[in-house]
């Protein structure tokens, strides 16, 4: 029975609310006036319309994503659709092919899944598929087997063919490093930066140092690579840190080699250092490398871990020394210090036990002056039925009176619990407290949960546990 019959008739259809996706990988072009994504769509809404004899009504929203690969599901466009699908609002999704919703078996059977427990389905234009009915199903499942067969190979082509390049000592990537710009396939060398670069390895052979040398080219405005991408903007051009200076003083590219299957090989390009002052700079790096020891130090060691910031605004980072002997010392030193050189802040580097100490030390002043933790409640708690000063005054002072008691580890969980910022200046450090870690601590207390592990209760456990010698 055709439309118009059905039509004439009057029988009753019901109607079924209708959306098109549409997408486009990264590689295909979208600066057109009228683009693949246009072009998918019209068709979508066309066959849409078609099928308005048997109910199908478009919603008046469409959804895609330009240039997204089809073997991710992050997609705005798609995370869109599924939010109006979860809402109830889409009976079918159309589709110019299968592949614009995924390229992955595995995530494609994921979207299907979805689509099934909302009652939704899919239906491609080009391939006359459609997911409401078994024999439909079936095409689906393997066409996407095909697709995703396909991308793999493309990948695989892909990969064989950037070995096979570099094999030929020439360039496949994107950036060319500093001192190289790229002509065709092959690295040239441009004369302002690789100036740059003889100088900076020049610089560090003289200077023995990494940090007086980012120092110096801080100073002297000098600054990292730039480049313009295809959409137009511009990149890089920050100034060169210690990080940046390691890679350059490591990257073995600068003496005519080229990296590929693990391994570094003879490349097409001339090299801008010679071998004699690579030797010399690689000397110096040896002498400055840490030796690779067993950490004497767990990572959990640093109590205040990314609790402290200086003044400002910049975090600090935990840094453990050199082994010496049996020892390491343990500090917290600022970011800035560590990318541009010591006293690049101009704040203090803290050791790492006096820091906490000083913390733990103000936790512990707080703990024995309850009323001014009591002071800083929200309203809505005071004034909360179950709230009872006296009550809340006693666990704290309980706490204070067993502080000198406790393990460090528990007097840590403390802390952690209880301290939300640390803040270094030049002549002093701010503590900023949470209250609710305070009303959680007291809230488990008197439910029972926690209770203080202190060194008297060790002993009673142990002398509880001792066997008695039977009486005479």
């Amino acid at each position: 029975m055709d439309q118009s019959s059905a039509d004439s008739r009057g029988l009753d259809v019901t109607p079924l609310r209708c959306t098109v996706y549409a997408r486009t990988s990264g590689h295909e072009a979208v600066d057109q006036s009228y683009t693949s994504i246009d072009a998918q769509l019209d068709t979508g809404l066309a066959y849409i319309a078609s099928q308005a004899g048997i109910g199908w009504q478009p919603t008046g929203t469409t959804y895609s994503d330009a240039n997204v690969s089809g073997s991710v599901l992050e997609r705005p466009g798609l995370q869109g659709l599924m939010a109006t699908i979860k809402a109830g609002q889409v009976d079918v999704v159309v589709v110019h092919k299968l592949d614009r919703i995924s390229r992955s078996v595995t995530d494609f059977s994921q979207m299907m899944a979805f689509f099934d427990q909302h009652g939704v389905a899919l239906v491609s234009v080009t391939q006359h598929l459609n997911s409401g009915d078994s024999l439909g199903r079936l095409a689906i499942n393997t066409l996407m087997s095909f697709a995703e067969f396909e991308r793999d190979v493309a990948g695989e082509r892909t990969r064989d063919k950037i070995i096979a390049t570099r094999r030929k000592g020439l360039w496949i990537g994107s950036v060319p490093p500093l001192g190289y710009v790229l002509q065709g396939q092959r690295l040239a060398i441009k004369e302002d930066e690789a100036r740059l670069v003889r100088r900076i390895f020049e610089r560090f052979v003289s200077l023995h140092s990494v940090g007086l040398l980012a120092q110096e080219l801080t100073e002297q405005g000098v600054t990292t690579k730039t480049w313009v991408t295809r959409t137009g903007k511009v990149r890089g051009g920050k100034p060169i840190d210690k990080v940046y200076i390691y890679k350059l003083l490591n990257n073995r590219m600068l003496i005519g080699e080229i990296q590929y299957e693990g391994s570094w090989h003879p490349g097409a390009h001339e090299p801008i250092i010679n071998h004699a002052v690579w030797e010399q700079a690689q000397g110096l790096l040896s002498e400055h490398r840490r030796p690779r020891k067993a950490r004497l130090v767990a990572e959990n060691d640093f109590l205040l871990r990314g609790l402290v910031f200086g003044e400002d605004g910049r975090a600090y980072s935990p840094w453990t020394s050199s082994p010496r002997g049996n020892r390491v010392y343990k500090y917290y030193v600022p970011q800035k210090d560590i990318a541009l050189g010591g006293g690049a802040s101009g704040l203090p580097r803290l050791q790492a036990f006096t820091l906490e100490q000083m913390v733990a030390d103000h936790v512990y002043a707080q703990l024995k002056n309850p009323a001014d933790i009591l002071a800083r409640l929200p309203e809505w708690m005071t004034s909360h039925p179950e709230y009872d000063a006296e009550q809340f005054t006693a666990v704290l002072t309980t706490h204070a009176d067993l502080w000198p008691t406790l393990f460090p580890a528990a007097q840590s969980q403390i802390v952690l619990r209880v301290v939300g910022k640390v803040t270094v200046h030049s002549d002093a450090i701010t503590v900023r407290l949470i209250v609710e870690g305070f009303v959680e601590l007291i809230r488990e207390y008197l439910r029972g949960e926690v209770k203080p592990n202190t060194v008297r209760d060790m002993m009673n456990r142990a002398d509880a546990g001792k066997p008695r010698k039977p009486r005479r």
